[in-house]
């Protein structure tokens, strides 16, 4: 953050204020969670990759195991991927700038007013062509079993009409557990499934999304 994040996150909003130059943080961003994902010892299995079109906006959604997959999505993922952030986070020095240049969406899921404000932030992000990602069990599962799904991202990806891609993520809770602050390096797997559009979904009917989403991801998660 000190040496790679404040330079780059000063330069970007700079060039976005004075020459409307956007997306600029990513490169560096990649660059400086490469070495972090390098100094956690993570030795990471990816596939499903090919099954994504890099010109076509997606939301990202995958289970929770560990403070491993935001970095994990935002290095492997053939796209400048924003995300969906606990409000909290803005409070960090140089956060809040930040996430203005990653397209990162806060959310305050304790005010409900808040939450749907977010949520058509999050849709006009998508909108623009800004792809997102998300963990709608809305914090990480100890012991890998999938939690109930929160319904706002999908309510975002209905409204912008863009398709959704189920991620599922297995051993990162052994390398980074939530309890505890040893690192353990090991090998980790992330596995893309092919994208489902969203087309024919209403807000009504977004719920049969999630438990569409939730029914492909759940059985693929191992908690042994």
């Amino acid at each position: 953050m000190l040496i790679i994040g404040i330079p780059a996150i000063a330069t970007g909003m700079l060039l976005r204020c004075l020459f409307g130059i956007e997306d600029l943080i990513f490169p560096p961003a990649r660059f400086a969670v490469r070495i972090y994902l390098w100094l956690t010892g993570v030795e990471a299995t990816v596939s499903g990759l090919d099954l994504l079109d890099p010109r076509q906006t997606y939301v990202f959604v995958a289970n929770h195991q560990s403070n491993l997959d935001p970095p994990l999505l935002f290095c492997y993922l053939p796209h400048n991927v924003g995300g969906i952030a606990k409000q909290e986070l803005e409070k960090i020095p140089f956060f809040r700038q930040g996430f203005r240049l990653a397209h990162i969406v806060p959310i305050d899921r304790r005010n409900r007013e808040s939450a749907i404000l977010s949520t058509r932030r999050g849709a006009d992000e998508l909108r623009r062509g800004n792809s997102l990602m998300a963990f709608p069990e809305g914090t990480r599962s100890p012991d890998g079993r999938l939690r109930e799904f929160k319904k706002g991202v999908f309510y975002m990806a209905v409204e912008a009409g863009v398709p959704v891609v189920p991620i599922v993520f297995n051993d990162t809770r052994k390398v980074m557990p939530k309890l505890g602050g040893i690192v353990a390096p090991g090998p980790v797997s992330m596995q893309v499934l092919a994208p489902i559009e969203t087309r024919g979904y209403i807000e009504e009917t977004a719920p049969e999304l999630v438990a569409r989403v939730r029914g492909l991801i759940e059985p693929l998660v191992r908690v042994d």
